[in-house]
């Protein structure tokens, strides 16, 4: 499960066959499906939505996709402080079911789905902003809602991790390196892997290791031995193993 790093307020797309591994960022996410069918997890609640069937996840929640066969959907990325009037609920709140397989006005919606689509060729973020604040509105008003038992305390700690580790993940890495360069104690870190991430720090490291292997392996001309060591594992018998272990197959199969 990978922290992601996102910078933009407003990110709008329709997504083809969407597949994504467990994730989490500081942004709001909703999947609104327009055809086929698509399994989204999100904070370990999974449920196969089809056509006219909506997902929201709020900030720093776990959630990942896969299409069984074939899905369309309009995927909505935004940063919760794009839409100030709906803060206290990002940040306090959490769904009970943070899916919606019955809209109270259907029709309604898609036309505001649509209407947000259309919004982002226009370069007045004004527009898009109303479109957003009305699917988010008619969201809420039909999601039942669930306070967090310490709302902001794990927050800022999940992005110092991620943004740490995401420098420094090609070095030797102690979870008591971590701890120390983050000021936290490491029995804190490792409840927060635990509570937020949904993994082990070793885990966690070793999958940001493996995707920045992927990427070598595919776009460069490094030996394996080389891809090795570039991604931070001692040796090629645990890069071998942990390769194997989250793929499947030997990295030497993407070299040849």
């Amino acid at each position: 499960m990978i922290y992601q790093n996102r910078d933009e307020h407003l990110y709008v797309k329709v997504t083809k066959n969407n597949n994504y591994h467990a994730h989490m960022h500081r942004q709001v996410e909703i999947f609104y499906v327009l055809d086929g069918a698509i399994e989204m997890m999100i904070s370990g609640q999974r449920q196969l939505l089809e056509k006219g069937m909506v997902s929201i996840a709020f900030p720093n929640a776990a959630h990942e996709t896969c299409t069984p066969e074939r899905s369309s959907a309009v995927m909505i990325i935004f940063d919760h402080t794009f839409l100030p009037d709906f803060s206290v609920e990002f940040n306090t709140q959490t769904p009970k079911n943070p899916f919606l397989t019955s809209l109270s006005d259907a029709d309604r919606f898609s036309f505001v789905i649509h209407g947000l689509l259309e919004s982002t060729k226009n370069t007045d973020s004004r527009i898009s902003k109303g479109y957003l604040y009305l699917i988010t509105a008619m969201l809420l008003s039909q999601v039942p809602l669930a306070k967090l038992e310490n709302p902001y305390a794990s927050d800022g700690i999940c992005q110092d991790i991620a943004n740490y580790l995401n420098q420094h993940f090609t070095e030797a890495l102690s979870l008591a390196r971590l701890a120390d360069a983050l000021g936290y104690s490491k029995y804190h870190i490792s409840h927060i892997f635990s509570e937020k991430f949904g993994c082990s720090y070793s885990d966690y490291l070793k999958r940001l290791r493996l995707e920045h292997a992927m990427g070598l392996l595919t776009h460069s001309g490094l030996s394996t031995t080389e891809i090795c060591f570039a991604s931070g594992f001692s040796s090629l018998r645990s890069f071998y193993r942990a390769f194997h272990e989250i793929y499947g197959a030997s990295p030497g199969t993407l070299t040849r």
